[in-house]
């Protein structure tokens, strides 16, 4: 007589929490796509144990039926280990709470505002491309 193994399925869970507190908890997910310093990083089950810096862009979260969900983020951390993923940033957006228009003048204003030395008009140019990258993920 055969026994019957139930096996557990296993799963790649994901959270991303900000300063302000969680933005996903410990969903499901078919992978991960992180946006570090150097370009993307894609977790995928079993994944090493892995800690990647995160600089700014779009984090695309795949759920269990491969479909996307995505954030901006901004500044931070993510820690794969044992199949869950923890990501840590100081700023996470859904695409429908940025608000272009507002971005737009910031935009503006940065662009036309003076600068006294190089490190100010490096500052202003990294922010303008981090409000570019927002509107781009709320065209999304």
């Amino acid at each position: 007589m055969a026994a019957t193994v139930k096996k557990n399925k296993k799963a790649l869970t994901c959270s991303v929490i900000t300063k302000n507190g969680p933005i996903l908890r410990s969903i499901k997910v078919d992978h991960v796509e992180i946006p570090s310093h150097d370009g993307y990083v894609s977790i995928h089950l079993d994944h090493c144990p892995y800690i990647v810096s995160i600089g700014y862009g779009e984090l695309r979260i795949y759920n269990e039926d491969n479909r996307l969900i995505n954030m901006y983020v901004e500044e931070g951390i993510a820690e794969v280990t044992n199949n869950v993923i923890g990501i840590l940033v100081e700023t996470a957006l859904y695409p429908k709470d940025i608000n272009s228009v507002m971005i737009k003048e910031e935009i503006d204003k940065l662009s036309k505002q003076m600068v006294i030395n190089v490190e100010e008009a490096r500052r202003n140019a990294e922010k303008i491309s981090k409000l570019h990258k927002q509107i781009e993920i709320s065209s999304k």
